[in-house]
């Protein structure tokens, strides 16, 4: 048998000094960003009336999903009555 080697347990090194954040913004991009949407504003987006196709599938889904819903309690209904 080989012999166990212990494993030393790796101290944690705790930073003494605080994390600094970079606060610093480039105001020059920031100003060219800002410049750069005002030319080009974004489009207003207008909604679109359904088509009769997307109507009925929906109802039909609609429909399908309580058939399904009812031949699954009729099922458990019969079956605890048998």
């Amino acid at each position: 048998m080989l012999p166990i080697m212990a494993r030393k347990k790796a101290k944690k090194k705790v930073s003494q000094t605080p994390v600094q954040k970079n606060t610093n913004v480039d105001t020059e991009l920031q100003e060219e960003v800002i410049r750069q949407l005002d030319k080009r504003p974004i489009p207003k987006v207008e909604k679109k009336k359904k088509s009769k196709f997307q109507v009925w599938t929906w109802i039909m889904s609609i429909f399908m999903v309580v058939v399904m819903a009812g031949s699954v309690i009729y099922a458990a209904i019969a079956a605890i009555g048998h």
